[in-house]
């Protein structure tokens, strides 16, 4: 009997343990997942394609509020006919500024451009350290006739990794500049976000971010932000709710907007902003997921995000009442 006893006893002690390497660990430990900025790609685009006739200058405006000072700022320039940037195929010379009313008058007030003395054409330029809170990207096109193309600004955090060597200012070349331009070739770039890398979400725990925007008195009024969660495997579904202010909790009197349907693909519209507001918050959580081998017990998420700023019409922005 006395072995009976024991061996059902060993047999109720082995059914335990196994049961308790399947529980998953209570959702109240798990703590929510804060998404840093250093994990998300800030970068600000050219409304629309720029169709340029020969000679042609534009200025090209990205308002920040300040919030990149003292982080990089990579300014491309994207030919969509002439990917090599061969000179007779038609190309944009820029400079780039921190005020409308700098110029080339000294080689420090100049932060970059592709055109540089002694250096071949470029298509990007780097602003080492941001230290104001727009950047003014003056562009000349070349003498050939419909040159077709795009201005991108990616702000983010310098690489800690390399040493910081402080160059010498280098000599812009005046050959195309100074730059003049015509009110009506003044253009406001538009602001988008997306993360760097996909993450990952135990279901049933949340994910926040604060995405800060800028806009400015040509944009009052005009502006609503689109945010997208996609499922990478289809096995997760996402819900979005939208903050102004911090804590950003469902059910919270913070929530200016939500999507609250569980989708793979779950999008978010914000109709309304206001311009003396410079943040949202965004809560995402998850639902479903892939069970991994290494992670007994819990059902995993991987997704994707990305978030931007559109233009309205002026007559569907006048219709629409501001949501806060």
């Amino acid at each position: 009997m006395a072995r009976h006893v024991a061996a059902l006893l060993a047999i109720a002690a082995a059914i335990c343990y196994c049961n308790a390497a399947v529980i998953p660990k209570p959702l109240s430990k798990r703590p929510l997942r804060v998404i840093e900025n250093e994990e998300m790609r800030f970068t600000y685009t050219a409304p629309d394609t720029t169709l340029a006739m020969p000679g042609q200058t534009d200025l090209f405006i990205a308002s920040t509020c300040n919030h990149f000072m003292g982080q990089e700022a990579e300014v491309t320039l994207v030919l969509l006919n002439n990917p090599a940037w061969k000179i007779e195929d038609g190309v944009v010379y820029f400079y780039v500024t921190d005020s409308p009313e700098k110029g080339l008058n000294s080689s420090n007030e100049v932060l970059c451009s592709n055109n540089v003395e002694g250096e071949a054409l470029t298509a990007r330029c780097i602003v080492t350290d941001v230290s104001s809170s727009e950047l003014y990207v003056y562009t000349r096109a070349g003498d050939v006739f419909g040159i077709a193309y795009s201005v991108t600004v990616e702000f983010r955090q310098p690489n800690d990794t390399k040493e910081f060597v402080k160059e010498k200012p280098k000599k812009v070349s005046n050959r195309h500049f100074p730059i003049y331009v015509k009110d009506e070739c003044v253009h406001h770039l538009i602001q988008s976000v997306s993360l760097r890398a996909p993450l990952e979400l135990v279901s049933l725990t949340s994910a926040q971010m604060t995405i800060p925007f800028c806009p400015n008195a040509a944009q009052e009024n005009l502006l609503q932000m689109e945010t997208s969660v996609l499922s990478l495997s289809g096995l997760s579904a996402y819900t979005q709710y939208a903050c102004l202010n911090t804590p950003c909790e469902v059910d919270s009197p913070n929530v200016i907007a939500s999507n609250p349907e569980q989708r793979p693909l779950n999008s978010l519209r914000l109709e309304s902003m206001c311009d003396k507001h410079t943040s949202v918050t965004v809560l995402v959580h998850c639902w479903g997921g892939e069970q991994e081998e290494d992670r007994v017990g819990d059902y995993v998420g991987k997704f994707n995000f990305a978030a931007g700023l559109n233009m309205k019409s002026p007559s569907s922005a006048v219709a629409k009442k501001p949501m806060y």
